[in-house]
């Protein structure tokens, strides 16, 4: 089949709306929990942020991307979603340690600063999933088919790294970081507040202004309005047993997906804390410049694979990738639990992301050209539920539990945090990883099987 030629007004959607939206997720995914874990030294807040973000962004993929199916729209919802996540974004920056300290005083304050994230973060969620998860994952279905999807899930798996890697350069020049070296908490956080205020800032007004771009640069919305059936129908569409019975390769590829981003979610949410924490709290101890350099190269170098990798996944099929891909993942995993010195935790950490982003690519495309054409807003909330939802609960509730081995943080008012992540987490990733393994041979099995049926029925 010849490749679907997507023009270069999609592609320059694709990759800006696409690349802001990951500023975004990357912010909310690694550099809010740098943040909050700046401001408390309590990892049970970027935990407890995890989970309620997936339910977050669950539910509101669910009913927006269904709203979008509906009213055949995606361009205002995604427009006007990155205006309002923008200022969610800027929000952020007002809720520090000592904002909430002259509110309720030293006995409250972390866990003000705690509560007030979660309910922030959940704010933020709702406008990035309304945009992002919901309209502009639609958005990249319906301009896509399976003679480009390889490509298209490609440049889409690696937005997220390019995303962080502008963040770290950027949050590096600013000085934003979870710790600082012999400045004991909470004065460390009053010195860290100002950086990261600017941080969110110019974030912020970076997605507000994408929200607004995306008003010109979306071409005008195709897609014809869904209304065969009320909105509940419509809702509880994808969770009919005869709909699973029907789709069964679709389900069986969201399993096999929610199995390997439990892996996932087993260390993201922690890495960057785990990367720069003192080995005395369970971490590597990355200071100053090794940290930036450290992140920058395996975000940048797993990038860069992933895309090669994606543009040759088309024609060699995309199913031959996903087993060396896995065994990648699962290889750099190992590595970087023993990796204690910064080459290694770099080698490591490049083979982890890039299997992981190949992996990502390969299921991602597989999700998309299986997903019903009429349904493509509603069928964004069922892969959220087994893709973020379910990984995004277990994945990092396991590995909080590892922590507990980790000397836990007192501040000077003598209040104790939680423990502080450390490289079990790596291990939990692993177990998952290979976990992930009986799924995923299901899924190359029924695809064989299903291939080979027409050659069964006429084998002339």
């Amino acid at each position: 089949m010849p490749s679907k030629r997507l023009g270069a007004r999609n592609w320059i959607a694709i990759i800006l709306i696409g690349l802001v939206g990951q500023l975004s997720w990357a912010i909310e995914n690694n550099y809010i929990n740098l943040w909050v874990y700046s401001q408390s030294q309590d990892t049970l807040y970027v935990t407890l942020m995890t989970i309620t973000s997936a339910l977050a962004a669950t539910l509101t993929t669910l009913f927006m991307g269904c709203l979008s199916d509906r009213f055949g729209k995606r361009k205002v919802f995604i427009a006007g979603g990155y205006i309002a996540w923008g200022v969610s974004v800027f929000l952020f920056g007002l809720i520090n340690y000592h904002n909430m300290l002259n509110l309720v005083g030293p006995a409250m304050a972390i866990t003000m600063v705690g509560t007030f994230m979660v309910l922030a973060d959940i704010l933020m969620t709702f406008f990035g999933s309304t945009a992002n998860d919901a309209c502009f994952s639609s958005y990249l279905t319906d301009v896509g088919d399976s003679s480009n999807r390889s490509k298209i899930e490609s440049v889409n798996a690696v937005l997220p790294l390019f995303g962080n890697i502008i963040i770290v350069l950027i949050a590096g020049l600013m000085g934003c970081v979870s710790y600082l070296d012999d400045v004991a908490f909470p004065e460390s956080a009053d010195e860290l507040s100002g950086p990261w205020f600017y941080f969110f800032l110019v974030f912020g007004i970076i997605i507000f202004v994408m929200g607004v771009a995306s008003l010109f640069l979306l071409p005008k919305d195709k897609i014809a309005p869904n209304k065969d059936a009320s909105f509940w129908t419509s809702l509880t569409y994808g969770f009919r047993p005869s709909v699973v019975k029907e789709k069964k390769v679709l389900y069986i590829a969201l399993v096999a997906f929610m199995a390997y981003n439990c892996a996932i979610n087993s260390f993201m949410p922690y890495w960057m804390i785990y990367f720069q924490n003192p080995s005395t709290a369970g971490g590597v101890g990355l200071e100053g410049m090794d940290f930036y350099i450290a992140v920058g190269c395996i975000l940048l170098i797993a990038s860069i694979i992933a895309v090669v990798g994606g543009f040759f996944m088309d024609k060699i099929g995309r199913m031959k990738v996903l087993l060396p891909a896995l065994g990648l993942t699962v290889l750099g995993f190992l590595l970087i639990f023993f990796a204690k010195n910064m080459a290694f935790l770099i080698v490591s950490g490049i083979i982890m992301m890039s299997g992981y982003l190949l992996s990502t690519a390969v299921l991602g495309a597989e999700i998309r050209d299986l997903t019903p054409k009429d349904r493509v807003g509603l069928f964004q909330g069922v892969r959220m539920i087994f893709v973020v939802l379910i990984p995004m609960i277990i994945g990092p509730a396991i590995s909080q539990l590892t922590f507990s081995v980790s000397a836990a943080y007192v501040d000077s008012y003598g209040q104790t945090g939680s423990p502080a992540p450390n490289g079990y987490m790596f291990l939990v990733a692993l177990g998952f990883a290979l976990l992930s393994l009986a799924p995923i041979i299901w899924l190359l099995l029924t695809k064989k099987k299903e291939a080979e049926a027409p050659k069964q029925a006429n084998p002339c």
